[in-house]
Parts: structure tokens; C-alpha cells; sequence
């Protein structure tokens, strides 16, 4: 829900959940995204019918139990990569696994092979609804909560059935997304690797086919909301399109302690953690930070490096660069910087910025995501730009008064974006459409 409607939101739908109607939801996702989060909010609203994905760390199952036999070196890396996907707050009896395609299209996409990795993705999702099927011709009823590129040949067959399916759109709309990377291609088109300029049409297509075999779309910000309606003529997508505001794992942050004024004379610490890529702004992080005295300002990147070689080559000497690292050692790298960056063209939300002001960061964003910052915790840019984003840049180098003002409330708005408000909400969202 829109958090103006349920971000102040009692215990009671979670009450009325429990005590009512016990037809439960099952989730499903190839992958991970926040599909974890969603299934432990279930589970714990007691309405979870199983959690099926393929990458669930389990360490005595393959493939996780080979980490035990090899190299130490070697093993401490493969830990590293594993200890993303370990969820010890779900039950494991509630958790299906199927396949390993996942795990080949995750060393694909690594690999640089992003037409191989989308094939591969499809042909996974198909083997996955295949196995969902045995589960949704059950007698049993209980109601669907799949995710965007993943849901369709399930939604169909569920539908036929006469059960509920909820779909989870952790995108905006592809359409908005080709306008909006076609305007920035033309002074930007060094950034973008070949092929990846925008999404191809059947990507979109199967888009629409799900959104029309859903009963409920949620979203995870009004931006992300805002393009379903501007890319959609059917009004009925629009209609049964709904924020639900993600969360971002405090478990992770309990031991964050708040931040300690900042230094007064030594460079003020930037942050830019995720996919490194056009979309999310990078190339003005990057222009932004060399237009700044190293002295004034460091720039940190953590992700998995989106852009061309030798369109970061300019600026490597710049910034700090690390690669992808585990969930549980991104606290502590956020709570080692003072500001989190993140000029977004296209977000679905952003649990990130969350994370962020969890771990005491001042914001800098831009609107086209879940609009996380306040007037207390940072600094909403007017415009995406680099001009934009390195004057917000200066204020908080210029003003340490201030920048100590954001990191001071930042934690405090964090407790916005808890597990258990998603949890309400969810509770709050299927008393709204009648799952519950």
C-alpha cells in the first residue's frame, strides 16, 4: 500500500489475517529479488503454503555441500557467493528447490553473455512452472505470489483453476524504460555494452500477457506505479496496480551503531552500491566525482561493473572499486561512508536506500524510485544530471553541519521500511483483495 494509507498501519490487519481465513499463498521465484522477505512474512503470518526457488542455501544439499571439499581459498570465495542466498528465518520444510539453471545463468550473465543468460532464463522459468504444476492442480486451495519475466506459464495454468495470483512487479514498465534510455543514449551511448540498449520487444509482450493473467499487480514505489499507468492503455492493469513498499533486512543493521559526526577536514565518503549501469546513474557518479578534489571527496562502487572498460578507465583512478560481496557485508561497508548515491532513471523501488539510512548514510537521490530521502536524511535531486547530482555533492562536502544532521536521522527514518511494517502490509493487501 501507499504508505499514506498503511505506512502508519496497526497490528490489526495482521490480527484480522490470523484470525480469519486460513487460505494460504504460495511464492515462487527462480531467483531471490526480496522473494525471501515475502515468503517469511507469510510463514510468519502462519498463511505460507511453500516458498519455491532455486537458490536456497542449504549446507549439506547440492550444491552447497561442495564447498566442504575444495581449496580453502577457493572455498572461502564460493562461501562468500553462497552466504547471499542463506534465509535462516524460513523454514526449510517450506522450501522448494528445483533446478540449477539459475546458478548456469548467474555464471552466464558474470561472464559477459547477456543474450545466452536471457535464454537461459526462459527456458529456466519454463522447467520451473512445470514443476509448480504438479502443486496447482492439487484440490488444495490456496493462492499464487510469483514475480515479473517469471509468472506467466504459472498464472496461466492457476487462473484456469480459478486461483488467485498475485504479481509481483519489481520493475516499472519496459516501455518508459526504452523512452527513457533512448533520451540519454546520445551523449551516454559509450556507457551502454552492445545489445543492451533497451528491452526487447517479447520481453515486453510476456510483460503484458502476465499483467493480464494477474488478478493483483503490486509495486514497490509510486514511481514504479506511475509507469504502468503511462506505459498501458488497458485500464484494468492500472486498476488492479497497488504499491506495497519493500523492506530491507534490519537483522542485517541491528548491529550498526549510530554514525559519529564527520570528519571536518578529510573528504567526505560517497557510496554507489548495486548494478553499476547506465540506468542507475553511474556515469554521473563517475563525472560527478572527478570534478572533485580528492581531497574534498572518495567515491566507493560496489556491484557488478555494468559499463564498457574503457568507459570507466578514465575515472578508475578516482574511485574505490569492489566487486560483488555477500548481503551480510553490506552493512559494514555502508557504515564505513557518510553518503549513499543514487541517481536512478528507473527504479522499481529501492530497498538499497533503505539499507542505506539503516546504516546511518545520508541520501542523494532522484525521484524515479521509492522516494526514501527527507528533508532530514538528504537531498532529493530536481533533475538527473551530472551538474545536478555533483552541486548536491558540494553542499554536503561544504556544510558538514548539515551532512551530520542527515546521518543523525537517518536510522530513525529507516524504522520506516521494518520487516514487520512489510508484514502488515502484506497482511493489510490481502484483506484488500480479498485473498484473506
Amino acid at each position: 500500500m501507499q504508505r499514506k494509507n498503511s505506512g502508519g498501519s496497526s497490528p490489526c490487519g495482521e490480527c484480522a489475517v490470523r484470525k480469519g481465513s486460513r487460505l494460504k499463498v504460495a511464492v515462487f521465484h527462480p531467483g531471490t529479488q526480496h522473494s525471501w522477505q515475502t515468503a517469511t512474512a507469510l510463514q510468519q503470518l502462519k498463511l505460507l503454503k511453500f516458498y519455491a526457488t532455486s537458490i536456497f542455501y542449504k549446507a549439506e544439499a547440492w550444491p552447497y555441500r561442495v564447498e566442504k571439499y575444495l581449496p580453502e581459498k577457493m572455498r572461502d570465495k564460493l562461501h562468500r557467493e553462497f552466504r547471499r542466498f542463506d534465509h535462516p528465518a524460513l523454514d526449510p520444510a517450506l522450501v522448494e528447490t528445483i533446478g540449477l539453471f539459475e546458478w548456469v545463468e548467474r555464471v552466464a550473465a558474470r561472464a559477459g553473455f547477456k543474450d545466452l543468460a536471457v535464454k537461459l532464463d526462459l527456458i529456466g522459468n519454463k522447467r520451473f512452472s512445470r514443476f509448480l504444476e504438479r502443486e496447482i492442480k492439487s484440490e488444495e486451495p490456496f493462492a499464487l505470489w510469483g514475480y515479473n519475466s517469471s509468472s506467466l506459464e504459472t498464472f496461466e495454468l492457476a487462473r484456469k483453476l480459478g486461483r488467485t495470483c498475485i504479481l509481483d512487479r519489481t520493475n516499472g514498465d519496459f516501455r518508459v524504460y526504452n523512452r527513457t534510455m533512448a533520451q540519454i543514449m546520445d551523449r551516454y551511448a559509450s556507457y551502454f555494452p552492445a545489445g543492451q540498449e533497451r528491452i526487447a520487444d517479447w520481453v515486453i509482450e510476456r510483460d503484458d500477457a502476465e499483467y493480464a493473467e494477474s488478478d493483483v499487480i503490486v509495486v514497490g514505489s509510486e514511481f514504479a506505479r506511475q509507469t504502468l499507468i503511462d506505459g498501458n492503455k488497458d485500464a484494468t492493469v492500472v486498476g488492479k496496480t497497488k504499491v506495497l513498499e519493500y523492506c530491507f533486512d534490519e537483522n542485517l543493521y541491528k548491529e550498526i551503531s549510530s554514525p559519529k559526526p564527520v570528519n571536518r577536514n578529510g573528504p567526505v565518503k560517497f557510496l554507489f552500491l548495486g548494478q553499476l549501469i547506465p540506468r542507475k546513474g553511474i556515469q554521473h557518479a563517475l563525472e560527478a566525482i572527478s570534478r572533485i578534489p580528492a581531497s574534498q571527496a572518495t567515491l566507493t562502487l560496489v556491484g557488478m561493473m555494468g559499463i564498457p572498460r574503457e568507459a570507466f578507465a578514465p575515472f578508475s583512478d578516482r574511485v574505490e572499486y569492489i566487486p560483488t560481496v555477500a548481503r551480510a557485508d553490506v552493512p559494514g561497508i555502508m557504515a564505513s561512508h557518510d553518503v549513499f548515491l543514487l541517481p536512478t532513471y528507473f527504479e522499481g523501488a529501492g530497498i538499497v536506500l533503505y539499507e542505506a539510512l539503516a546504516a546511518g548514510l545520508a541520501l542523494i537521490q532522484s525521484r524515479n524510485a521509492a522516494i526514501a530521502v527527507t528533508k532530514d536524511t538528504g537531498i532529493m535531486l530536481d533533475s538527473i544530471s551530472t551538474d545536478c547530482l555533483h552541486a548536491a555533492m558540494i553542499e554536503v562536502i561544504e556544510d558538514r553541519d548539515r551532512l551530520d544532521h542527515f546521518r543523525a536521522n537517518s536510522q530513525e527514518e529507516a524504522k520506516k521500511y521494518t520487516f514487520s511494517r512489510y508484514r502488515q502490509n502484506i497482511a493489510s493487501l490481502l484483506l484488500e483483495v480479498g485473498v484473506a
